[in-house]
């Protein structure tokens, strides 16, 4: 039976497309009122 060893990256985050839309949700929920649906 082998071992396998799974290593982590410190610090963990998203990825550059998943931060873009987070920013574009903020920028949004600043501009408008009312539900933002994504």
């Amino acid at each position: 039976m082998s071992l396998e060893k799974i290593i982590l990256a410190k610090p963990r985050g998203f990825c550059a497309g998943v931060e873009r839309a987070i920013e574009i949700v903020e920028q949004a929920l600043e501009r408008v009122e009312g539900p933002i649906y994504v």
